[in-house]
């Protein structure tokens, strides 16, 4: 049987691996120096790729250290409950297309306060005025960091360039 800390370690071996996939095919410049513009995400990609394989290989000899009765009752209460976690999570992955699916449309700053706004409603906050205010807030605080201190382009609303 496979216990969730073997899944997780072998989704992040693949995700290392993809990782340093595109590492590898980052193109140098000539101005770039002896480290160059992949040094740095060829070794985050070994360091995932790394640490994968490491969990991995933990959690195989933590499972094969425990005799069959305890293997079984590991496997038992390992996997309880976690269809509702997963669907949990799978609301996250749709609030999150949805932001994205929004973004070009509504601009940075309503699709942020929108993606805000969706994250605290699902996690269980009581509809009141905080789950307006806070959002708003956050994401102009976010615009405004992003945007006028780090200099970073954000999409702007395509509906509101039509509109004038």
């Amino acid at each position: 049987m496979i216990s969730r800390n073997m899944v997780a370690a072998m989704a992040t071996i693949v995700i290392g691996a993809v990782y340093l996939n595109f590492a590898y095919q980052l193109r140098v410049s000539s101005l770039a120096d002896a480290f160059g513009p992949q040094g740095l995400p060829r070794v985050y990609g070994w360091l995932t790729l790394g640490l994968g394989v490491v969990l991995l290989v933990q959690s195989v000899l933590a499972v094969r250290a425990l005799d069959a009765e305890e293997r079984v009752a590991f496997f038992r209460e390992e996997w309880a409950g976690q269809g509702r976690r997963i669907l949990r999570a799978a609301g996250f992955l749709l609030i999150a297309t949805a932001y994205l699916l929004l973004l070009p449309y509504l601009g940075y700053l309503l699709s942020l306060a929108l993606l805000i706004a969706g994250i605290t409603l699902y996690m269980g906050a009581a509809p009141s005025w905080r789950t307006v205010v806070v959002p708003l807030v956050g994401a102009v605080l976010l615009w405004l960091i992003f945007v006028k201190l780090l200099g970073v382009d954000m999409p702007a609303a395509s509906v509101l360039s039509r509109l004038s």
